[in-house]
């Protein structure tokens, strides 16, 4: 990946991030560097040789063993849902909401130039890891714990139906408040006080 006739350039760093199928979040963590010290290197002088020698030899040994990339690929929005769908039938308009996400994110998500965020392909990577550790009758219920896990966390957030509706925003009252868990609803003009 790197020519052997030349020094490890800036640009040799986005390379090795793009061979691995790495975010800069996660290149830069596995360098041990700070997102400054990338944007100098990989964007301002992406031309210009490496001048830390470690660290061209670090990228030069990964260039080298790509096997050994230390943060696990993601998976796509596209595979998580074929996994998904081998397990049980997850509509795509729903698909989203099993991460935390409106509906209509899943068909943005779909997209080949597209990329959920780095917590959603996160949550995506261990949930697949868990569901590849289980037989067939442990990756169905796993699903449906997860599910429920999901349905738990929008109620707890004043989220009613969040698979039937697909949406993760919390009511609005009717003074405009959102409504909250942690403060109770005001009480309507028609209740009584005792």
């Amino acid at each position: 990946m790197i020519p052997t006739n030349r020094p490890v350039l800036g640009r040799d760093l986005d390379a090795v991030r793009q061979e691995f199928g790495l975010l800069t979040n996660d290149i830069i963590w596995v360098l041990s560097m700070s997102i400054t010290r990338w944007m100098q290197i990989v964007r301002q002088a992406p031309d210009e040789p490496v001048k830390d020698p470690t660290l061209a030899l670090l990228v030069r040994f990964l260039a080298q063993h790509p096997e050994l990339a230390v943060v696990p690929k993601q998976p796509s929005a596209a595979e998580m849902f074929a996994l998904m769908n081998e397990i049980a039938d997850v509509e795509p308009k729903r698909f989203a909401t099993y991460f935390g996400a409106e509906s209509s994110a899943a068909y943005r998500w779909m997209r080949p130039d597209a990329r959920p965020s780095s917590t959603v392909t996160r949550l995506m990577h261990f949930l697949k890891t868990a569901l590849l550790m289980q037989d067939a009758a442990g990756r169905t219920q796993l699903l449906e714990d997860w599910r429920k896990t999901v349905e738990q966390e929008a109620r707890i957030r004043g989220v009613q139906n969040v698979f039937k509706t697909g949406r993760w925003t919390t009511p609005i009252l009717d003074n405009g408040a959102p409504s909250s868990p942690l403060r109770p609803r005001a009480a309507s003009s028609d209740s009584e006080e005792t």
